[in-house]
């Protein structure tokens, strides 16, 4: 392991798989909630901590926790106060909850208050029940706007959003409207995600029964890319990354984690993490999580990365971000230098208007965002 792994250093990422219902779209890891299934659970997630924390004392030292899922609000907040006790952190470290609007309630935000919770990211989806129905989502767009200044009321004032564009029937009207409603609200952050579906989802299913719509051709996918980008920049939100856009100061510090290549622990069932030079998933299954941890085994199947890899998924990971990759970075980290390695490909991509570069960084230009995928590829 690289000695990168050190105090203040390592993000801490822990799956809360269960759901109360399976939405049709969500191709996540998820299992059905049942309170013995997840007292189970929590056991072995701290066991898994414990583990991890033997392995090395430093990952105790943390700059980020989220928790995702799944629905990580059906924790109790005497369950999350206790997985948080087992890290050092201090009450600037962003601490993350994913929430089903269902679950902001008094109740809940309250009891919430007394862990070290400051942001929400809000599974929002849509302010349109209609899109709301197709994606199985069980809350209403008009019960948004309270929930919204209850979190405000309970002093969450880092709220992020969740978007999803792309779905069956929509077109840029109802993007254009929905748009407007999400921005009404005022969030700190949003995440706005291309609908992709597996094609084992329902959802998959009722559009090829033609029980739905079908998605969206291309051509009208990227017009409403392009409608949200111009929406939230015009509404003073700034495009950090492909998918996310955040008041100025509000990125999502745990992601830029990923963004960045930098160390991450992932914890649950599912989790992915990367601690230098290893990158391991846990099993997609519970017994087979759950018999590993009995075993005393973590970082299942673990890849230990070449530097090759490791160059790859920096440059892959670090051009989603709209400021670009640090090629005195990248010569730094990996004494790797990008523009001898790839200038034909540069000088291809240059003279497409594809990449910019802005002193030292490297960049996607905002018409490549949308066709990122293919851009990178040619530099990997």
């Amino acid at each position: 392991m690289e000695q990168d792994i050190s105090s203040r250093q390592v993000a801490i990422y822990i799956h809360i798989p269960f759901c109360l219902t399976h939405c049709g779209y969500c191709s996540f890891f998820t299992v059905p909630y049942t309170k013995s299934s997840l007292e189970l659970y929590l056991e072995y997630l701290h066991k898994e901590i414990e583990l991890f924390l033997q392995y090395h004392p430093d990952l105790k030292n943390v700059k980020t926790i989220y928790f995702g899922g799944g629905t990580p609000s059906l924790l109790k907040a005497k369950e999350i106060e206790d997985i948080c006790s087992r890290f050092n952190f201090d009450k600037e470290t962003e601490i993350t909850l994913e929430i089903n609007p269902l679950q902001i309630t008094e109740t809940y935000l309250s009891a919430l208050k007394n862990t070290p919770v400051n942001r929400l990211s809000i599974g929002v989806q849509s302010m349109n029940n209609e899109e709301l129905n197709l994606l199985d989502r069980k809350h209403k767009a008009e019960q948004i706007k309270d929930k919204i200044e209850l979190c405000h009321l309970y002093g969450y004032n880092n709220l992020s959003l969740d978007l999803i564009y792309g779905s069956p029937g929509s077109s840029l009207t109802t993007l254009k409207n929905n748009l407007s409603q999400f921005l009404n609200l005022s969030p700190e952050h949003l995440s706005c995600y291309l609908l992709t579906l597996e094609s084992d989802t329902p959802l998959a299913e009722k559009i090829k029964e033609r029980k739905v719509p079908p998605i969206p051709d291309d051509n009208l996918l990227t017009e409403e890319y392009e409608l949200i980008c111009s929406e939230l920049e015009k509404a003073g939100y700034e495009h950090y990354e492909i998918s996310n856009f955040c008041l100025p100061g509000k990125q999502s510090k745990h992601n830029l984690s990923y963004w960045k290549s930098l160390p991450y622990l992932g914890l649950g069932a599912s989790a992915s993490g990367f601690l230098p030079p290893f990158r391991y998933t846990n099993p997609f299954n519970l017994n087979d999580y759950y018999a590993n941890l009995d075993k005393g085994l973590i970082m299942p199947e673990a890849e230990s990365c070449s530097s090759k890899q490791m160059i790859s998924d920096f440059i892959m990971m670090g051009l989603r971000l709209t400021q670009g990759i640090d090629l005195n970075e990248l010569k730094e980290r990996f004494n790797y230098n990008l523009e001898e390695d790839k200038r034909l490909k540069l000088e291809k991509l240059y003279q497409l208007g594809m990449i910019e570069k802005n002193g030292s960084y490297l960049s996607l230009s905002s018409k490549a965002l949308f066709v990122s995928n293919t851009v990178i590829g040619e530099l990997i």
